[in-house]
């Protein structure tokens, strides 16, 4: 048993009762950052019409926050090995709230856009820090807990962020869609002041240099992949320039793989140890993470347009509709993190694919023969199955993936988990609103005839998704916390 000490003091380890707040407070930042990148959504069109922002200024209200995320997570995963996971993550956090203050001042929209993109630069350096911190608190065999709380928060706020929103908007509010943004503001303050109070301090074992060539080409080659795939997301097919922008991108990737791979095998610092993927758990782990959430985030962007364009449901009914995902996976992330994953491990996201796959089955079938007289319960079905199978199967995956990472790589290992969540949830978006679009002959007018079907066929897809992935899951560890690979 841990033995509860007062606030930890500088260098020191909390333990006991500070640790599970230490744990709450890193957290609570992950969810608002999580929460941000989907909150948004529900409160474009009130944006687009207070500021009068064109289509494309709308657009970049989320493809710039999420690119800037993207685009320096990497980054602020090695700066927290540099300077220290507390200092960049106070950073992150200070950074995140003023920006989200700014978020909900902005006069006009070109202000919208650039706080926006504030808000994923400081994101980017301060969520790598939260996997940092709990590898830092917590032995191997004491994460799972721990990792299947932060696993679970990217479904949750992908769920919780339409219905927040909705209820915000339709408060009454004077602050109307201001108030998306300035809610981050009293949480942040608060959080940061806690922060700075209990967190301790770490960092990677060594000091590594900052890798500047390696941040620039891994910007640039993420840059030219998801940066069509922001702005693709609602379109019947993609420009030619699109397709060019994302060939150009995976080869500037490649050379700067192969750029880390010499600076490691020189003993250099490169910005992402690619010795890491030499680890079966850890390839076959991010492998595994793409695989999931590249339908899971398709699937959230798809069912709101169905259910609010085509069905005409209301976004307070569509977020009531959502509930039934975070309740049921915070139940299951729970129960496969406490019981199963001790005991049958891997097996425990095999469980969790084949119930999001059931659950996607029923949405399938329920969507195609939907009509706009079709109730809202008759959703709640299929979400609530397909949430339960995201619970299990998400839950134990930062586990299984970094348990066999070395303590100096953590903050390598971590950036690479959260890299990996946002280039599958840009691609799931951009692939799955084009497949969802592209049969439907008027977008700005969709009936539910045509929309029903083509819902149902991303659903399809994403099913045979998961059973490609349930395969790929023989990768993971057979057992958490064994420090086996398989």
């Amino acid at each position: 048993m841990s033995v509860t000490h007062p606030s930890p003091t500088r260098g020191a380890l909390p333990t006991g009762r500070w640790r599970t707040v230490t744990l709450v407070i890193v957290l609570l930042a992950a969810f608002m950052d999580l929460l941000d990148a989907t909150i948004a959504n529900i409160a474009l069109p009130t944006i687009r019409a207070d500021l009068g922002a064109s289509a494309a200024q709308t657009e970049w209200v989320l493809a710039g926050y999420t690119l800037a995320f993207a685009l320096c997570v990497v980054t602020g995963a090695r700066l927290g090995d540099l300077f220290g996971y507390k200092r960049v993550f106070l950073l992150g956090m200070t950074g995140f709230t003023v920006a989200s203050a700014l978020c909900g001042a902005a006069p006009t929209p070109g202000l919208l856009v650039a706080a926006r993109v504030l808000q994923g630069l400081f994101g980017a350096a301060m969520i790598p820090q939260v996997l940092s911190q709990i590898q830092l608190l917590y032995a191997p065999q004491e994460r799972g807990r721990a990792m299947a709380a932060f696993s679970s928060l990217s479904s949750l706020a992908a769920a919780l962020g339409p219905i927040l929103g909705a209820l915000l908007l339709e408060s009454g509010s004077w602050l109307g869609w201001r108030s998306v943004f300035w809610i981050n503001v009293p949480v942040g303050a608060v959080a940061v002041v806690a922060a700075w109070r209990v967190l301790p301090e770490g960092r990677g074992a060594t000091r590594p240099r900052l890798d500047l060539p390696g941040v620039a080409l891994s910007g640039v080659g993420l840059l030219l992949i998801l940066y069509p795939l922001s702005l693709a997301s609602d379109q019947g097919h993609w420009p030619v320039w699109a397709y060019v922008a994302f060939v150009l991108g995976a080869a500037v990737l490649a050379v700067f793989y192969r750029y880390q791979r010499v600076l490691s095998d020189q003993g250099r610092s490169p910005l992402v140890e690619v010795s890491l993927f030499r680890i079966r758990s850890v390839a076959g782990g991010l492998l595994v993470e793409f695989l999931i959430f590249l339908p899971m985030m398709g699937f959230f962007f798809t069912l709101l347009q169905f259910l609010q364009a085509a069905l005409g449901f209301t976004p307070l009914t569509v977020g009531v509709l959502m509930l039934a995902w975070p309740v049921a996976n915070a139940v299951f992330a729970t129960f496969g993190a406490m019981y199963l994953l001790p005991r049958i491990g891997r097996a425990t996201v095999q469980l969790g694919l084949a119930l999001m796959a059931l659950g996607f089955v029923v949405l399938a079938l329920t969507a195609h023969s939907a009509t706009a007289a079709t109730p809202w319960p008759a959703f709640v079905p299929g979400v609530f199955v397909a949430g339960s199978g995201a619970g299990l199967a998400v839950a134990p995956l930062a586990q299984l993936t970094l348990q066999n990472v070395p303590a100096q790589h953590a903050g390598s290992g971590s950036g690479l988990f959260n890299t990996v969540i946002q280039v599958a949830a840009s691609l799931g978006v951009a692939l799955f609103g084009t497949l969802y679009f592209r049969p439907q002959p008027d977008r700005a007018h969709q009936l539910a005839q045509h929309a029903g079907p083509a819902f149902a066929t991303t659903m399809w897809v994403s099913v045979a998704l998961l059973v490609v992935t349930l395969v790929v899951s023989r990768l993971l560890p057979a057992k958490a916390g064994d420090g086996q690979d398989a």
